[in-house]
């Protein structure tokens, strides 16, 4: 809220409000400030003329107050009425709406102090639905008078109004957002004016973006006076007002549009960043440290309008950014580390230089950076780990988990060589939940086959260390551990003993399941795992507290090879053993130990007599299951002693191999031959939670067939000129306004014709400068087999004095051939003085581009002879389907000596011979990336004001169309 010496010392002398306030202060008990509130309300009421007014106790407002206050009186009993609103928290809003009127007539004022008092009530009324409803008018129109008005300071009241409750009612939008946007784009607007405004409208953007969507034309304007606001360098204040519309008018309402603005954010960033530029004191918060909040806002815009180069087709990735603007962002990116590794003076500086540097090294990964640059970026950030400060070690991990994810092999393998040992040392120390996460996730993130073993060690000294008790965060350190052992393990008794150990952790019981059924098939699998993992699990049991999963993998394994610990342990000691953690187990648990003395009964039947009273006891179980089970089993021993029949050894026979393709470690640990059809386990796929950091959402069109930003653009009324001009010459004038020139030069290398670099000069041809010079070549395609692609070697000076000129070069890459009406379009904006104008040409980059002379491409000229030659062999071969045949006016060019000029300029050879008159011969080549090359020739025939043209291409009649339209377009 703007404020200032005079309405302060205004406030001040409300000697009535200051006392209320000190008697609510002083009330000690509840009931005593309710009382003086009350009291408080009764006396506006009465002062306001409400106490005898039916229509305010019905509720309903009149639309003139019954009071005949003065200013100063009316101004006291409103801010009461705020400050009871504010001292209730808000919980008294009904009982004040009958102070809405005696706003209203506030707002109304002249003097400054009692409009800000209206202002700042109703800012904090606004919220509740009544007011909209009873005084929404009356608003409304007060705002649009001080929208309009000349003092500033009532402009400035009005906009924070809105910047602050715009997002409460849609109606305001709709009403106010023009008045708004004049305020924004005046050139008279004071730069408060500009700063208040633009976040007034962003507001009420936010409330309706229909409001600029729904009008094509108007967004392209409003959206270019915005990005306009970005070339007062004299006062970089007013660009962190701007950036936040910027942003948003990016992410939500056109991000084709920003694009344009890559280098003009990459020069202010660049500037900021590194204190170069005539005004880089303006961007510099203190002590020399770069403005945070132009840094991060800027990069947050770059971040979006550049994707990663994994990104699908039709994004912007660094690739598609001219070399001098991404060398600028390189640039910053280095400079921000170098400022980062720098010792800070206090908590505040060294809080600013994290920032910057955890906002350009995330972004860092898409601009394609150097090896050394990405282990400079390790480096740094590593160096803050040490941090006392908590914030600073959480950002500084999770920025080194992008970089991980990201940046790829360079970034891991610095990380596991220099630092494995930091990392380690951290975990063990950290006690911060969040932080600990963080590790784990950054651990993972860089785990593979060679280094599993020391952090999945690590990781298990964590669990196992008493001093950290969360039992939450222990639980998802162990499925991280299940998860990366089962991916990445080779060795099959380090996976044995580490996965015994993880089920040995009580703590541990999401997952188990899953864990310890893995461990059964690969020992089941590996004959030489089988007295080792006997032996582990013995230890295991017979320890007091052990967990339900050792005792589940027990029951199984120990059931299946207990014959491996004869003779130390008897299987009588196993059934023993089970015994003592039967009763101690879960029911599911409990089945498998009756399964296990089965097994041991099989191998030894001295035991028989003990296993028969264990079912017995187990027949009066609660549980159906195990009741089942031992009346089962039971009548199977029967069935033995009374048949004499091996029914204990047939049904208990060993168990085989396990071939299942749901578990990759059968294939990978596994000794016999398994089906890998499916590459992940259910484990993992279950448990297992991705570390790499959420993409930007994607600005890639929904129709690729078309670039709906290239079909909304508006030509200019004399594009043809320039266009035509651009078919038959190599370099000449492209456009000419009041306020610039436009040259163009076409250069084709004849190593590789098919690739036409455009280079375009900008002349300041006005008396004044030119400012937000933004420029954009729009393909007809973005993605779906594009007929050419673009490419921006570098952009123009974004701004230009008297005279001055700045180039800006384009590469197209002609893939296939393509008609006319899909060239590329140039779209120009600049803002000269208070005039903003918006250029849109089309670039003449077709077929006929790619044709080079046979002296240009070191070749002889075809003879009369040849042609005819030629001719006829396409004929004899295509037939009509290779030819176009086409009669068209020559409007400028009416001579036989004229259309052949034109055509030689196209880059065709024309025949020399003066056999035929009035008739040109010409032949040319094709050059195309993807279809190669074609061979053309052109028949042109001169009678009065008419050209008959016939083509023939070894590509068909679609190329000769093509051909023949580019031949027509240039001779108009």
């Amino acid at each position: 809220m703007l404020a200032n010496n005079s309405s302060s010392s205004s406030h001040n002398s409300m000697r009535g409000l200051q006392l209320f306030i000190a008697d609510l202060r002083g009330s000690v008990h509840t009931e005593d400030r309710e009382k003086r509130v009350q009291a408080e309300l009764v006396n506006i009421r009465r002062q306001f003329g409400a106490g005898n007014d039916s229509e305010r106790a019905k509720g309903g407002i009149p639309s003139r107050p019954s009071s005949s206050l003065s200013g100063y009186q009316r101004k006291k009993y409103v801010a009461k009425l705020a400050y009871i609103l504010i001292a209730t928290n808000t919980t008294r809003t009904a009982d004040l709406m009958f102070g809405l009127d005696e706003c209203c007539e506030l707002m109304a004022s002249t003097v400054y102090s009692e409009k800000y008092i209206a202002y700042m009530t109703l800012e904090l009324l606004y919220y509740h639905p009544d007011v909209a409803q009873l005084a929404g008018d009356r608003i409304i129109q007060q705002l649009k008078l001080d929208l309009a008005s000349s003092t500033d300071n009532s402009v400035c009241l009005a906009l924070n109004f809105l910047a602050v409750v715009g997002k409460f009612n849609s109606v305001l939008t709709t009403e106010l957002i023009h008045e708004v946007f004049q305020v924004l784009r005046s050139p008279t607007s004071a730069q408060i004016l500009k700063k208040k405004s633009a976040l007034a409208f962003l507001a009420l953007l936010r409330n309706d973006s229909s409001i600029l969507t729904q009008d094509a034309r108007r967004k392209q304007l409003w959206i270019q006076r915005i990005m306009s606001l970005l070339d007062d360098t004299n006062d970089y204040r007013l660009m962190v007002s701007v950036l936040p519309l910027i942003e948003y008018i990016a992410h939500d309402v056109d991000g084709q549009a920003c694009i344009k603005l890559i280098p003009q954010l990459s020069d202010i960033l660049f500037n900021c960043v590194s204190g170069k530029g005539e005004a880089s004191h303006e961007l510099s918060s203190h002590e020399n440290i770069p403005n945070p909040w132009l840094v991060t806002k800027i990069v947050s815009i770059l971040n979006f309008l550049i994707s990663s180069p994994s990104s699908a087709e039709g994004e912007i990735t660094f690739s598609d950014i001219d070399q001098g603007t991404l060398g600028k962002l390189r640039s910053s990116v280095t400079k921000a580390i170098e400022i980062g590794t720098q010792s800070a003076v206090d908590a505040v500086a060294r809080t600013v230089k994290n920032t910057i540097l955890f906002s350009l090294i995330n972004f860092a990964s898409k601009l394609d950076p150097s090896t050394d640059a990405i282990i400079s970026s390790v480096t740094a950030l590593c160096s803050l780990l040490t941090s006392t400060e908590t914030n600073t070690r959480y950002l500084t991990l999770d920025c080194l988990i992008k970089l991980c994810s990201v940046s790829g092999k360079s970034a891991r393998d610095d990380v596991r060589a220099k630092h494995m040992e930091q990392l380690f040392s951290l975990l063990m120390m950290e006690r911060d939940t969040s932080i600990v996460r963080k590790l784990v996730n950054l651990l993972c993130t860089f785990t593979d086959s060679t280094n599993v073993k020391p952090i999945v060690n690590a990781l298990l000294r964590f669990m196992t260390d008493s001093r950290h008790s969360d039992h939450v965060i222990r639980t998802d350190i162990a499925v991280k551990i299940a998860i990366l052992t089962e991916k990445f393990a080779t060795d099959t008794t380090w996976y044995v003993v580490v996965s015994l150990q993880l089920l040995s952790i009580s703590t541990f019981s999401l997952g188990s399941s899953n864990i310890w059924q893995r461990i059964c098939q690969i020992v089941v699998n590996n004959k030489s795992l089988h007295k080792l993992t006997c032996q582990r699990l013995l230890e295991y049991l017979q320890q007091k507290n052990v967990s339900d999963a050792i005792v589940k993998a027990g029951a199984f394994i120990l059931g299946e090879f207990a014959e491996l610990l004869a003779p130390e342990t008897s299987c009588g000691e196993l059934f023993n053993l089970f015994t003592d953690k039967y009763f101690s187990v879960s029911n599911l648990c409990r089945a498998m130990i009756l399964t296990t003395m089965m097994k041991l009964y099989n191998r030894d039947a001295q035991i028989g007599s003990a296993v028969i009273k264990f079912y017995q006891l187990e027949l009066n179980s609660l549980d159906v299951e195990l009741q089942t089970r031992s009346y089962e089993y039971l009548k199977i021993i029967q069935l033995e002693k009374i048949s004499g029949l091996q029914l204990t050894a047939s049904l208990f026979e060993p168990m085989p191999p396990f071939s299942s393709n749901k578990n990759p470690l059968l294939d990978r640990l596994g000794s016999s031959a398994l089906s890998t059809s499916e590459s992940t386990s259910d484990f993992s796929a279950a448990n297992s939670t991705s570390t790499a950091p959420t993409p930007p959402p994607t600005r890639k069109n929904k129709n690729l067939s078309r670039n709906l930003k290239y079909d909304d653009q508006q030509l200019a009324a004399s594009w043809q000129d320039g266009f035509r001009r651009m078919l038959k010459h190599k370099q000449g004038v492209f456009y000419v306004s009041h306020f610039v020139k436009i040259l163009y030069r076409l250069t084709v290398a004849p190593a590789q014709p098919e690739l036409l670099e455009v280079a375009l000069t900008y002349i300041n041809v006005s008396d004044q400068p030119i400012t937000s010079l933004l420029t954009e070549i729009i393909p007809c395609k973005t993605g779906n087999n594009p007929p050419y692609i673009t490419k921006v070697i570098n952009v123009p000076h974004s701004s230009l004095s008297k005279g001055e000129r700045t180039t800006h070069r384009t590469e197209i890459l002609t893939r296939r051939a393509s008609p006319l009406d899909q060239s590329p379009i140039l779209n120009v904006s600049l803002k000269c003085g208070g005039h903003i104008s918006s250029i849109s040409l089309k670039v003449a980059a077709g077929i006929s581009n790619t044709i080079l002379t046979s002296q240009a491409a070191n070749k002889p000229q075809v003879s009369l002879s040849q042609f005819v030659q030629r001719w006829k062999a396409l004929s004899d071969a295509l037939g009509k389907n290779g030819e176009c045949h086409i009669k068209t006016r020559a409007v400028s060019m009416r001579s036989f000596e004229q259309v052949s000029g034109c055509i030689q300029k196209m880059g065709f050879d024309v025949i020399d011979q003066a056999m035929v008159g009035d008739t040109v011969f010409a032949a040319g080549i094709i050059h195309t990336k993807n279809d190669g090359n074609s061979g053309c020739l052109l028949k042109l025939r001169c009678q009065d004001k008419e050209v008959d043209i016939t083509c023939k291409s070894t590509q068909g009649s679609q190329l000769s169309g093509l051909i023949v339209e580019s031949v027509c377009e240039a001779l108009i």
